[in-house]
């Protein structure tokens, strides 16, 4: 039977179309594995699993735990895509998005609205 977080697994995996070898041969793991933590119950994958897990399926570690996001509860979905977007960059790449928005909005983050 498997665990809450195996049909997440699942469910996040099949919404990617991804087969459960290209699940595997993106997180370096066996397909054996990867229907392990979907179908079995008591699975305890590591946190660098995890997050190369969520990584692939373009998630959060938190969407893929289960776990709320208790420091943002009103986010949009929109939101949540937006944020996404901005962990997949490159360092550089935040650097300038950073600077562009401080450009855009000079006084936003720094007391004032």
């Amino acid at each position: 039977m498997a665990s809450a977080f195996g049909s997440r697994l699942r469910r996040l995996r099949e919404a990617k179309k991804l087969t459960l070898q290209q699940v595997a041969d993106a997180v370096g793991c066996t397909k054996a594995y990867i229907w392990e933590l979907e179908m079995k119950e008591g699975q305890r994958p590591s946190a660098e699993r995890v997050q190369a897990l969520a990584k692939v399926l373009g998630v959060t570690m938190e969407d893929i735990m289960g776990e709320p996001m208790s420091s943002v509860p009103e986010a949009s979905p929109e939101d949540v895509s937006f944020f996404r977007a901005y962990a997949g960059m490159t360092e550089e790449e935040k650097k300038r998005y950073r600077q562009a928005l401080e450009i855009m909005f000079p006084d936003k983050g720094r007391g004032g609205d």
